[in-house]
């Protein structure tokens, strides 16, 4: 009974634990380089107590925000300064929009200045509604997944650990981030097909199949992205990291970086997929060999293949449906929008993922019979 446990929930716990140790000791290895800020201030929640005055309007191009300016009390309901209360002047604008009620819950930001305290709202409590979600999606994949859904959780928090843990503090340290994502997305990989789908020839499989697809990916990415003139730099906040530190970072492999992690995902289902086809083909009938069962792999993986690519080129193309917007609404010729650089990186990362989900499809149907365990053909008499 004691080594069945172990069997199904040992490598499981294993994993949670070296998460745990790995959020748990981040902080402090990373803390000789991480970027220190030359700001005092601290980020507390506040409760609004009383509008002092409120000049305010909505917006005239957006009705649904309110602009202007609010005056306000509040209490500090945390920190050094716990049940203080103290006056807020809240300037409202599109872009910065905090727009309060009494008894209304927010993040009070508090400044050190060489004038005095400032204080500040910073932005509204999104968390708790954030952590609901974050519940729901858990409550789901257990109502739904049970033990499966429970290992999805825990390969979900062991990602989280790695990237935030180890890939981020690494760039920042100077590390090379394509070495140190290729070796993470190693180890990312093995887990977490371990975890979901046990350790057997089909998780192998797939492994192989997905770290080939998603380096195809980040080499295609890298390559016509430099083709194309396109760096890290050119990325959400990519000149803005750099002035984070005085340790040189390799920027120019962020783009390589950026479509290994967002491919990540789509190219492990197509990769299991097609290495689950193949092991149910094998079993159900003996007598294909190993060249008509890849044969069939990939005419199963013609079929996911329009679906999964059509899934990341809309996801990145939701990403940048701001971008598309400005591009329609200016009517830009072809010959201004192609080459914008925020056109030009999201068109290079959504093609080389498709590349990526592409190849695996072969990739994975072709290391099968290399891995799977083939017994001699013989053809079966049948009256």
């Amino acid at each position: 009974m004691l080594k069945r446990i172990y069997t199904n929930w040992g490598f499981t716990l294993a994993i949670i634990i070296i998460s745990t140790i790995i959020f748990q000791f981040s902080p402090d290895w990373s803390d000789s380089f991480r970027p220190k800020s030359s700001q005092k201030q601290e980020f507390v929640e506040a409760k609004v107590i009383d509008i002092v005055s409120s000049n305010i309007a909505p917006d005239r191009l957006v009705p649904e925000i309110m602009t202007g300016k609010q005056i306000f009390t509040a209490e500090i309901l945390e920190g050094v300064e716990e049940g203080s209360v103290v006056e807020v002047d809240n300037p409202l604008s599109r872009q910065h929009n905090v727009f309060v009620a009494e008894d209304d819950v927010f993040i009070l930001m508090i400044r050190e200045t060489n004038n005095g305290t400032v204080y500040w709202a910073y932005n509204h409590k999104r968390s708790d509604s954030i952590y609901l979600m974050l519940a729901v999606f858990f409550a789901l994949l257990l109502s739904f997944g049970r033990k499966e859904g429970i290992n999805s959780m825990v390969a979900l928090y062991f990602t989280a650990a790695l990237i935030v843990g180890v890939l981020v503090p690494s760039i920042f340290a100077g590390w090379n981030p394509m070495i140190m994502s290729i070796v993470l997305m190693v180890v990312i990989i093995v887990v977490s097909f371990i975890l979901v789908s046990g350790a057997n020839r089909k998780s192998l499989c797939a492994m192989g199949g997905t770290l080939l697809g998603v380096v195809a990916a980040g080499i295609m990415a890298q390559w016509f992205g430099e083709m194309a003139n396109l760096s890290g730099i050119y990325l959400d906040k990519g000149e803005d990291v750099i002035y984070l530190t005085s340790i040189k970072m390799g920027v120019r492999w962020l783009m390589f970086v950026t479509i290994v992690i967002a491919a990540l995902g789509a190219v492990m289902d197509v990769a299991i997929s097609i290495a689950s086809a193949y092991g149910e083909l094998q079993q159900t009938d003996p007598r294909l060999t190993p060249k008509q069962l890849v044969q069939a792999s990939m005419n199963i993986g013609r079929d996911i293949m329009g679906t999964m690519t059509n899934t990341l080129i809309l996801a990145f193309a939701g990403g940048s449906l701001t971008t598309i917007m400005m591009v329609w609404g200016l009517d830009m010729p072809a010959n201004q929008f192609m080459n914008l650089p925020l056109v030009g990186l999201a068109v290079v990362n959504a093609l080389a993922g498709s590349v990526g989900i592409v190849l695996t499809i072969p990739f994975t149907a072709f290391l099968a019979p290399y891995v799977f365990k083939h017994t001699e053909h013989r053809s079966l008499n049948i009256e």
